[in-house]
C-alpha cells in the first residue's frame, strides 16, 4: 500500500483499512439565512398600482428621460418616479398660482 502525499488542499482522504475505522464525523449545519428587514415607508413613500392612459407625446417625453437618466448614472428609472415627480410639480404650481 502507497502512503497518501499531502498536496496542500486539506487532510488527504482516508483510503483502505484505514477508512473503515474513521471516528464518524458531526454534520456541518447550514447557515441561516438572516431575515430582511423591511425598510420605515413613510405616508408619502407609499406606491399605489394604477393604471394610467398616456398620449403618444408624453410617452416619448417620459422614454427621453429615462435614456438621459441612465446615460447619467447607468440605472433606471421607473415610470412611476417620473409621473410622481410630475404630479407633485404640478401640485406646488397650482398652489403658486391659487395664493
Amino acid at each position: 500500500m502507497n502512503p497518501t502525499k499531502a498536496v496542500g488542499l486539506g487532510e488527504p482522504e482516508v483510503v483502505g483499512k484505514k477508512a473503515l475505522f474513521q471516528a464518524p464525523q458531526e454534520p456541518k449545519e447550514p447557515k441561516r439565512a438572516t431575515p430582511e428587514k423591511t425598510p420605515k415607508v413613510g405616508i408619502g413613500d407609499r406606491r399605489v398600482r394604477m393604471t394610467l392612459e398616456l398620449t403618444m407625446s408624453s410617452l416619448a417625453i417620459i422614454q427621453e428621460w429615462q435614456g438621459r437618466y441612465r446615460l447619467k448614472t447607468g440605472h433606471p428609472l421607473p415610470k412611476w418616479k417620473i409621473i410622481g415627480e410630475a404630479l407633485d410639480l404640478y401640485e406646488k404650481m397650482q398652489k403658486v398660482e391659487g395664493t
